[in-house]
């Protein structure tokens, strides 16, 4: 017989697991299939940059496009279709080597000069049949201390594309493009770049989908009772300025409380408990889920400032090739 704290415990983990695909996460893979398409049949291979801001589910995008392309173990060895890694901090070249080598396996992925890593890598691309990396956090590659851009990383990835033909996919947040500036190779390699935007409320199209999402995160949560997100749609949309992650995250937080409380579906009331709860205090906005919010205040992120200057960082006085001995 199943006891009640199973059943309570099946259902936190249930909301927990939730995740509802979109059309803009649909027209990503598109592009993310067409990249790794490139690889073997095109003269050079097709590179894609990815941004948007914090929330808008580029980590997420990544991680279940992955779902879709496994690693395998087969008698012939490890393969790994697509290999995905977070870009390091520092990003140096012998930091994003290792990284690499960490996910096909490498036992010895932190032993070595860059010029062993560098060429273990390019072996271990090839044995593992790799068609295409995802490299997330591009925005490492700008120094946090002093904002400068780490040209010797982003010559060493251009180099590891040219030598090896893999095409890479770079995810990362709008700043990150400044690094396409500092390095013009690189730059037309990731000529083709998609922007992930928070959904917005000033069009129908924007409007219906979140409001898509929403219904779909209903159903998914098999409540006793629906909740009926999608008819205040409007106030998740001022609670969460259109981020599907903050949207998720009062969902969840919510959903908590009302399984606790054996309510039969999530309330006003258990969600603005979760704004209270869960937004970061410098987002703060008035509490859309409280009873007298009058639904005048619609926002949307205030857009990342434009900075197109660059500053770079060299460690070598050349541009590094990718078989060069080199200590980073």
């Amino acid at each position: 017989m199943t006891s009640r704290d199973d059943i309570l415990s099946g259902a936190h983990a249930r909301i927990e697991e939730i995740f509802v695909d979109h059309k803009r996460f649909r027209a990503a893979y598109r592009r993310f299939d067409e990249c790794r398409a490139s690889f073997g049949h095109a003269a050079e291979p097709e590179c894609l940059l990815v941004m948007g801001s914090s929330g808008v589910g580029k980590s997420t995008l990544m991680r279940r496009y992955l779902l879709n392309t496994p690693m395998q173990r087969t008698d012939e060895g490890l393969q790994v279709p697509v290999l995905t890694a977070t870009i390091p901090v520092p990003a140096t070249m012998k930091n994003m080597a290792a990284s690499l080598l960490d996910r096909l396996e490498d036992p010895l992925a932190d032993r070595g000069t860059l010029l062993q890593k560098t060429r273990r890598l390019r072996r271990l691309l090839k044995e593992c049949q790799v068609e295409l990396i995802i490299l997330d956090e591009f925005q490492h590659f700008i120094e946090r201390d002093s904002d400068r851009v780490i040209l010797d990383v982003s010559d060493w990835l251009k180099n590891l594309i040219s030598e090896t033909a893999v095409p890479v996919v770079l995810i990362g947040l709008p700043s990150a493009k400044r690094v396409l500036v500092a390095n013009e190779q690189l730059r037309r390699r990731f000529s083709a770049q998609l922007h992930l935007e928070p959904f917005g409320w000033g069009d129908d199209a924007s409007r219906d989908e979140f409001r898509r999402i929403l219904n779909a995160v209903d159903l998914a949560l098999q409540m006793r009772q629906p909740s009926g997100f999608a008819d205040f749609a409007d106030r998740f949309h001022v609670a969460s300025r259109g981020l599907i992650a903050t949207v998720m995250k009062l969902i969840r937080a919510a959903a908590h409380r009302a399984i606790r409380e054996n309510a039969p579906r999530v309330e006003l009331r258990h969600l603005a408990r979760a704004f209270d709860e869960r937004v970061f205090p410098e987002d703060r906005r008035p509490n859309p889920f409280l009873d007298g919010w009058d639904g005048s205040v619609i926002t949307t992120p205030d857009p990342e400032p434009a900075n197109t200057s660059v500053s770079i960082r060299k460690s070598t006085g050349r541009k590094p090739r990718l078989g060069d001995n080199l200590h980073a």
